[in-house]
């Protein structure tokens, strides 16, 4: 807030303070009115009384109605002022009935001069008390009200001097008094602006801070499965790259033997058999290669939409009857540089994944589109750079999973599937594929709602007029 607003709020605190004792003051300032009028009505006449009684009532019903307003309806800075000069004319008004009564209307005797005197004098401390937040408004009535009396007991003679001068200094000490008030009523109002906004400075600086708590974690959480995937795959990488000489002299090995082993149909068994095994351990040695981002891709330019429409009914028959297959593929699709192979044993891979979470039959979705990754969206992925992708998803309606098992769905041999039924290298090989491609891999699931994996694969041609340069 402005020293402007500032000043704003501290002048509608005051006069909110003025307006909110307004019913006690007003109805305090109409009975003292009309008893007033009572006792006097004998010596001035009743209906000059009556007359002088009906215009404070009549000014403090205007007061009255103005203040539920004020109360009900909060100004704006432009309409504050206004507000405060309705507060100061009231009160003056008010002020210069009691005064000029106190000349015009009311007889000289003595007791009835102590009375108005008694009278006037306590108006003045009520007015002080319930106005002090705003001292014009309290000075507005005390001035008017009491100085008119003091000059009518001048006007008696001398002997009244004593009485006029004691009305003047107590006028004179209520306006002190008042306006002591009113400064440190200021102060207060100026203090607690203050606090309010530090607490909302400490306020909006421990939102910050948290947030800022929260982005770390999550930071350090991402570059801590970064890292963790990253000794794996350097693990896996070495030791499948050694494993893989190894089944190669094994391979080399069976095939000799099955050479010189002439018409030993018992040799040629063993051979072959030993033969078929070592070869499905170089296709799983495979897979780990490709996890650690090690394989011979031969990356050329693809329509990923052709790619596709070629793969649709391997994909189909993949699925089974119980599964309804959809392809929603975008037009005008850049393409990209990737293996072929590698690219739909990828989507292969994560079909039969979906086809597994939905052993009651689901509905299986693959679409095709190009959106635009920042730097932010690749927290974690050295591998790829912000810019343009062309984006794969696949996206099933079955099991889902939970946050536990997505922080190790990536990770060699983990799998949630019976013995038997899943060796936990697909998504690997999956995840492996896209990060040597340059790409990115995200992955979204809520347990019972299903499960969608978007591959992003960088787009060829950088030089395409919305692309970045």
């Amino acid at each position: 807030m402005t020293a402007d607003g500032d000043t704003y709020q501290i002048e509608y605190e005051r006069l909110w303070s003025v307006f909110r004792h307004a019913p006690l003051t007003l109805s305090v300032t109409v009975l003292n009115a009309v008893l007033v009028a009572t006792v006097l009505a004998p010596a001035d006449g009743a209906r000059l009384s009556a007359g002088w009684a009906v215009a404070i009532v009549v000014i403090s019903a205007v007061r009255w109605i103005g203040s539920r307003w004020f109360l009900r309806r909060r100004p704006q800075e432009a309409s504050c002022r206004g507000w405060a000069a309705f507060s100061i004319l009231g009160a003056l008004t008010t002020g210069v009935l009691w005064g000029g009564g106190s000349i015009v209307l009311f007889p000289a005797a003595e007791w009835y001069q102590v009375f108005l005197s008694l009278v006037v004098g306590g108006m003045c401390a009520g007015a002080l008390t319930v106005n002090a937040a705003h001292l014009p408004t309290a000075v507005a009535f005390i001035l008017p009200a009491a100085l008119p009396l003091a000059a009518g007991f001048l006007a008696q003679g001398p002997e009244w001097r004593v009485s006029a001068l004691l009305v003047v200094i107590f006028a004179a000490a209520l306006c002190a008094i008042g306006l002591s008030a009113h400064r440190m009523f200021g102060y207060r109002i100026r203090s607690q602006i203050a606090l309010d906004r530090e607490r909302d400075k400490l306020s909006t600086a421990n939102i910050r801070l948290i947030e800022e708590a929260a982005q770390r974690r999550v930071a350090e959480a991402t570059l801590f499965q970064v890292r963790k995937m990253e000794a794996i795959g350097h693990l896996t990488g070495g030791i499948a790259h050694d494993f893989n000489n190894l089944l190669q002299v094994i391979i080399g090995n069976t095939s000799q033997i099955q050479r010189l082993a002439g018409d030993n149909e018992r040799v040629l068994d063993y051979a072959r058999v030993a033969e078929q095994a070592a070869v499905r351990g170089a296709d799983l040695i495979g897979s780990l290669l490709t996890f650690a981002r090690r394989p011979s891709a031969d990356a050329v330019p693809v329509d990923i939409n052709a790619l596709l429409e070629e793969f649709e009914p391997l994909l189909s028959r993949t699925l089974g009857s119980a599964i309804r297959f959809k392809m929603v593929l975008s037009a005008d699709m850049p393409p990209c540089s990737t293996d072929p192979a590698q690219f739909q044993s990828a989507v292969l891979n994560l079909a039969i994944n979906a086809r597994d979470a939905m052993p009651g039959g689901g509905v299986l979705t693959v679409t095709t589109g190009v959106g635009r990754l920042e730097k932010a969206d690749l927290t974690g992925n050295p591998d790829a750079s912000p810019g343009r992708f062309v984006s794969v998803s696949v996206r099933d309606t079955g099991a889902g999973m939970t946050a536990a098992v997505m922080a190790r769905v990536f990770e060699p041999f983990f799998t949630t599937k019976e013995v038997g039924k899943g060796s936990g290298l697909g998504l690997p090989q999956v995840y492996g594929f896209v990060r040597q491609a340059g790409g990115h891999i995200a992955l979204t699931s809520t347990p019972n709602q299903g499960t969608e994996v978007t591959l992003w694969l960088p787009v060829l041609f950088i030089d395409d007029p919305v692309a970045d340069v």
